[in-house]
């Protein structure tokens, strides 16, 4: 065989295991050179900018999202209170940071409050040192209530601190380092809200996206535009929500007949939370009684992917029903928010929109007198596996510590987390052997999703997984 033919089916022979992964073989997943061609030091990756990070920033379009899911972060990582300086919760927020980084691509701060500057660059520098990529805030706040509450404000002053200090090596407490340059350029994106499409309309979030555009992404540091790369995250609710009275269009029939909203052109980062939770009135079985094949639990979390999640090739078209009650409206039609999201970005003609999603990995307690299941790792693998097939490139976990009723991913790693049971509501202690089931489980589940994610779909920039 000829040189050039040997060459050619290799490259076939690439296509198709390309294909065979669900990853289109045409889109550009980063590299670890230089334009230039030089080899970048290891750890390093190239997209936008260049990271240290397992993946690289980017754009993804939903087309060019298929088969891959390079995002994963915990939400609501951080420990933090409003009365407190952020400094008196750092050791532990440097082993959530920490442990978090053993599966996931990114890690979300909160710079809710101005006085967290310093500390939340202590924190920045851990993430650079573990690879992470990191997500904060610009949610404008109200000067006229609280000027220190203003996180569209604090990222400012963060990246002009940051820019300052861009060949500056700075050290954190433990004698972590990295420049204000690299720090900049391991920021992926910044929440600008959540759930108030609603109230916002069109227009609102249009002037949202256009606000962070000009005072953050495109502000000019010395004649240089370093923040480009930094993408704004709106998080909506989802298509279905709120009874089929949920808040954004998938068609411009749900505009003009049912007063949904348009999605802007300027859109960038855009998702929805919507959660598995195994209510106890609704679920099926406690999925804790582990004499239950795993298959049916998996089976039963499949089952609630497929309405809500599944990404159909063939195509989908979604409309808004009504009669939420009513178990024959209970269709992916109905309720899919991959194509109706799909199709409310195309409506908007939005060429920078990508699509991220926050899904369940917890439980809630009984104070609110709705108490579910503790969720089973078969729900979070089953929301990974449907998020990848389709155009999502952003999966975070809801929620990591604990906010109010809600308990996270954390009290699996801690062996903290309590049974509620319909007998037990307000939940009751489970057995040693249970935690140490229910830590293992999320740990594996996480590293499966994350090692996929690292040394399958990035494979090219991270090498062979390492041996166990």
């Amino acid at each position: 065989m000829l040189r050039n033919d040997r060459f050619s089916c290799m490259i076939i022979v690439l296509v198709i295991a390309a294909i065979g992964a669900g990853v289109r073989a045409d889109v550009w997943r980063g590299s670890t050179t230089r334009p230039s061609g030089e080899k970048l030091a290891p750890g390093y990756v190239s997209g936008d900018v260049i990271s240290h990070s397992y993946v690289p920033i980017r754009t993804w379009t939903p087309k060019e999202g298929i088969g891959i899911l390079p995002y994963l972060f915990e939400y609501n990582l951080m420990r933090w209170s409003g009365d407190q300086r952020l400094e008196t919760f750092h050791a532990e927020n440097i082993r959530r940071i920490d442990i978090a980084s053993k599966w996931s691509t990114a890690i979300q701060l909160y710079n809710r409050f101005d006085y967290y500057h310093d500390e939340i660059i202590n924190l920045m520098i851990r993430c650079f040192r573990n690879r992470q990529l990191i997500i904060l805030s610009a949610r404008p706040g109200d000067e006229r209530k609280d000027k220190e509450k203003d996180a569209h404000a604090n990222l400012i002053a963060i990246l002009t601190t940051l820019w300052q200090n861009r060949d500056k090596e700075l050290t954190s407490p433990e004698g972590d380092k990295a420049t204000g340059r690299q720090l900049i350029n391991n920021i992926l994106a910044a929440s600008l809200g959540d759930e108030g499409e609603g109230g916002l309309k069109t227009a609102g979030m249009e002037r949202l996206y256009a606000d962070f555009d000009r005072e953050i992404r495109f502000r000019e540091m010395d004649g240089q535009q370093p923040f480009r790369h930094i993408k704004g995250w709106y998080n909506m609710l989802g298509y279905a929500a709120l009874g089929y009275d949920g808040c954004y269009a998938a068609s411009q029939e749900d505009v003009d007949k049912h007063k949904r909203v348009k999605l802007p052109s300027n859109t960038q980062a855009i998702g929805v939370d919507v959660y598995h939770y195994w209510f106890h009135k609704y679920s099926p079985f406690d999925p804790a009684d582990l004499s239950i094949p795993r298959e049916k639990v998996r089976a039963h979390s499949d089952e609630w992917q497929r309405i809500r999640t599944r990404y159909y090739p063939e195509g989908l078209e979604v409309r808004v029903c009504e009669n939420a009650k009513d178990p024959a409206t209970w269709i992916p039609e109905c309720w899919n928010d991959t194509h109706a999201l799909m199709s409310g970005i195309e409506l908007a003609g939005a060429r920078n929109a990508m699509m991220w999603y926050i899904g369940v990995s917890g439980q809630i307690d009984n104070s609110s007198g709705a108490a579910t299941y503790t969720t089973p790792v078969e729900t979070m693998q089953a929301y990974y596996d449907e998020l990848k097939t389709g155009p999502w490139v952003a999966l975070a976990w809801w929620i990591f510590g604990t906010d109010r009723d809600t308990h996270g991913g954390l009290e699996y790693y801690d062996r903290t987390l309590k049974h509620h049971t319909p007998k037990h509501p307000e939940g009751e202690a489970y057995s040693q052997k249970m935690l140490d089931y229910w830590h293992r489980a999320y740990v594996d589940v996480k590293k499966r999703m994350f090692e996929d994610v690292v040394y399958g779909q990035f494979g090219h920039l991270n090498g062979p997984a390492p041996k166990p």
